[in-house]
């Protein structure tokens, strides 16, 4: 049986998987929430397995709603958020060069500050910073947890 913070996490995977969705598609903001709801969309994880191969990974079942609050805060603060990260990214690093998953990673995570806001800071930081973690072998996780910590001291001060 899966506990309740499982299914936080798998919430907070679920929203930035639709993130991203909505990201490349011009699907509604709504129907890319009843989609993923409905398990239409998302639920599943992609890794690379032996010999190469992908193993596809089923997301047990998720908190439906923080999904739906993470979504609709970043749909209602997505202009916000995009200027937050452009402004809290490196000088080196080209915000239009910055991979899409990061980007809906950051706004995921920064827009859970606003849909929790008695959660401790450190656990949203870890909980996108494990997930950044778990796509990129680089230094990403290092730029998500860096840039959410400074969100959080200025959103939380």
């Amino acid at each position: 049986m899966q506990n309740s913070n499982q299914k936080f996490t798998n919430a907070r995977l679920m929203a930035v998987q639709a993130v991203y969705a909505r990201e490349l598609s011009d699907e509604s903001w709504e129907k890319t929430v009843s989609r993923f709801l409905m398990g239409e969309a998302g639920g599943v994880v992609i890794k690379d397995g032996i010999a190469g191969r992908e193993e596809y990974i089923t997301i047990e079942a998720a908190d439906a709603s923080l999904f739906t609050n993470l979504v609709q805060a970043v749909k209602e603060h997505e202009d916000i958020l995009t200027d937050v990260i452009k402004n809290n990214i490196s000088d080196k690093i080209d915000f239009d060069r910055l991979e899409i998953l990061i980007k809906c990673i950051l706004k995921v995570g920064m827009a859970e500050f606003y849909v929790n806001p008695n959660l401790d800071t450190p656990i949203i930081i870890n909980e996108y910073t494990d997930m950044t973690h778990a796509f990129f072998d680089g230094p990403e996780s290092r730029l998500v947890n860096a840039i959410l910590d400074k969100y959080a001291r200025i959103i939380r001060s």
